[in-house]
């Protein structure tokens, strides 16, 4: 590529300080900058360290000894970059290696790869992407512009919104985990409802996305969902949600508006989390949780010698606690 720092400028709407004739040839990092390269700088830090090799930087405040752009987000700036000159490719056309069953309508510039297997009534809107080796069950819908990659599996009478992105090895709609306990046994709940991806929803590789009982698992509109995530049956998640990987949702969880559940986050079943909630990694979630407020009760790494004394001293506070009664 060769872009010139004026075309830089005008992409992330930011004020240029230097010759608007020069070229970057590439983008590179922080942490290894090179030459006739754009980085972008979130910190005084990444200045300092991209100040050496870099042509160009992208920053949030006035420098010296390097051209510049300045702009109020970075991130923003490196969001709108890579939109414009990284824009991502996808194919187009029915591969004559899928398998496509009665019924089945496809918009206008979609794309269905090899070995991709797909159900009877089955909707696939405009300029979708299927990628090969994933099963669409029967009666699905897909909303126009969603892509979804390879080995993904989608059970019958899934829904999914427009612009939507999928990534290997998701599976949605499989059973929810209901059993009942029986003198004659572990009797299994036949799950017969359905999940329902809205809008603008991401949803990461290896994430797990269960079927209700009866009515709807529900993905709210524009929620990101990182890979290795688990959402059981009857969940409702809102609107703009963060799910970091490895957060676990138990049966018939919701969640309100704005809510970010960072990583290895559990949640017990029923519970109930209000608007724009944080809760810090590692938490255990048991209760329902007052909207607009921080929760965390993870521990974070300490020396081991210094823990077994710190744990010795927790085993011994039953005794202490009697030693004051007296």
């Amino acid at each position: 590529m060769n872009v010139t720092f004026k075309e830089v400028a005008e992409t992330v709407k930011g004020e240029l300080k230097g010759d608007p004739s020069g070229v970057i040839k590439g983008i590179s990092t922080p942490e290894n900058p090179k030459e006739e390269t754009v980085v972008f700088c979130q910190s005084d830090r990444d200045i300092e360290k991209a100040k050496g090799k870099a042509s160009l930087l992208v920053v949030d405040k006035d420098i010296d000894g390097k051209p510049y752009v300045k702009v109020k987000d970075v991130k923003l700036a490196l969001v709108q970059f890579l939109e414009k000159f990284f824009p991502e490719e996808h194919p187009v056309g029915i591969s004559d290696k899928a398998s496509i069953g009665e019924g089945v309508e496809v918009g206008a510039g979609s794309y269905i790869g090899d070995f991709v297997v797909i159900g009877n009534n089955v909707k696939i809107g405009r300029n979708v992407k299927i990628y090969p080796f994933t099963f669409i069950g029967d009666n699905t819908i897909i909303g126009d512009n969603t892509i979804i990659f390879s080995g993904v599996h989608i059970y019958r009478n899934t829904v999914i919104g427009r612009n939507v992105r999928i990534h290997s090895g998701v599976v949605l709609g499989a059973d929810g985990f209901g059993y009942h306990i029986t003198p004659q046994g572990i009797k299994k709940l036949n799950h017969i409802g359905n999940v329902v991806v809205e809008d603008n929803v991401e949803i990461g590789a290896n994430t797990t996305v269960d079927r209700a009982l009866i009515e709807t698992t529900v993905i709210g509109k524009n929620t990101k969902i990182d890979n290795l995530v688990m959402v059981a049956h009857n969940c409702r998640v809102g609107e703009n949600n963060i799910l970091v990987s490895q957060v676990g949702l138990s049966g018939s969880v919701r969640t309100g508006k704005n809510v970010i559940l960072a990583g290895q986050v559990g949640v017990a079943d029923h519970v109930e989390i209000g608007d724009n909630v944080i809760v810090t990694a590692k938490s255990g979630v048991a209760n329902n949780l007052e909207p607009n407020k921080t929760y965390g009760a993870n521990l974070p790494a300490i020396e081991w010698s210094r823990w077994k004394r710190i744990y010795l001293y927790l085993l011994r506070l039953p005794e202490l606690f009697r030693n004051l009664k007296k």
